[in-house]
């Protein structure tokens, strides 16, 4: 899996990073390293920097609310994508925005992205999923964890 993910401050406009108080999630991992914003699926409000109908949006990573219509889930197997069990929520393609990811305290770069869809509840409100497949041996043995992200355009 993926718990996290950075994406480079100068690559979210500043409108997002006000609308989105996204000013208390920049990090920078050394004095001479490019600032990058944080985050994490255990934020209190998860989200996620997505390029979605043509422009960088930040939406809601997953479902938390019981009373929303779209699948109570932080990701989605592609698999399960691929089978049609998520049909009834007409799935839209995705790309999530990140330079680096996290997974069990173990960073890795991330060269183009991920792979995610999205779906929208009663109200119209867009959710990103992540998308994820088997892992390959070497993402299991640097993570431990036998499911990753489909990156864009490469396979860790």
């Amino acid at each position: 899996m993926c718990t996290g993910i950075t994406i480079a401050w100068h690559d979210v406009p500043a409108k997002l990073i006000q609308k989105f108080q996204l000013e208390e999630r920049i990090i920078q991992r050394s004095a001479t390293a490019e600032k990058e914003i944080l985050f994490l699926q255990r934020h209190r409000r998860p989200l996620l920097p997505v390029f979605y109908q043509g422009e960088l949006q930040i939406l809601p990573w997953g479902n938390r609310q019981r009373n929303c219509n779209a699948p109570l889930a932080w990701w989605c197997e592609v698999a399960t994508l691929a089978s049609g069990a998520w049909s009834i929520y007409h799935p839209e393609p995705a790309e999530i925005q990140a330079n680096f990811g996290l997974e069990r305290g173990v960073w890795f770069q991330i060269r183009e992205g991920i792979q995610g869809t999205i779906i929208h509840d009663q109200h119209e409100q867009p959710y990103v999923y992540m998308l994820l497949q088997p892992s390959s041996h070497y993402y299991q043995v640097m993570t431990g964890y036998n499911r990753e992200p489909i990156f864009l355009g490469e396979q860790i």
